[in-house]
């Protein structure tokens, strides 16, 4: 009789056990590509100017173009995302410049790829472009930098601003 009890008492504990599943996660990624340092300019000279240039409101100077380039993307990657952070001129409601940290005042930075228009295609903080990765497996972003100001009365001195760029491979 003892034996049976523990039986059932078993067969009991094992009926009343729940089944638990096992989920599983996980991401198959494109390979990132190599940013071509012999290409692309990393650095950007708008250079010297005069503070009278830029006097007016509204007014950009220092046009300068200069590729962002990326080579050796693997076969599978066939879209590359760029992403562009950095700190905006907050007091500008213009075009979007980035923030200058240098010693000029009331001056500012303008960046966009080249297919868009200045006005309404400045590149804001956060923004992002793509780009088709090319038969050659190289991708690249013609861009564009201007000094502008949207307030005018710049004054001499420095102009520096910093713009991250992060890529998503797709």
């Amino acid at each position: 009789m003892k034996l049976s009890i523990l039986v059932l008492m078993l067969l009991t504990v094992t009926a009343t056990a729940g089944a638990q599943d096992l989920n599983f996660s996980g991401r198959v990624l494109a390979a990132p590509c190599t940013l071509d340092t012999a290409v692309s300019q990393l650095t950007v000279d708008l250079g010297d100017y005069y503070a009278d240039q830029l006097s007016q409101a509204k007014t950009t100077i220092a046009y300068k173009t200069f590729p962002l380039t990326l080579k050796d993307c693997p076969v599978g990657t066939t879209e590359v995302v760029a992403t562009f952070n950095g700190t905006e001129d907050a007091e500008n409601d213009w075009i979007p410049m980035f923030k200058n940290t240098g010693s000029a005042q009331n001056v500012g930075i303008a960046l966009k790829g080249n297919q868009a228009p200045w006005i309404g295609g400045a590149i804001k903080n956060g923004e992002q472009l793509t780009q088709t990765v090319k038969a050659d497996h190289t991708v690249s972003w013609p861009m564009e930098a201007q000094l502008g100001t949207y307030t005018g009365g710049a004054t001499p001195g420095t102009v520096h601003a910093v713009v991250t760029v992060s890529f998503t491979y797709q």
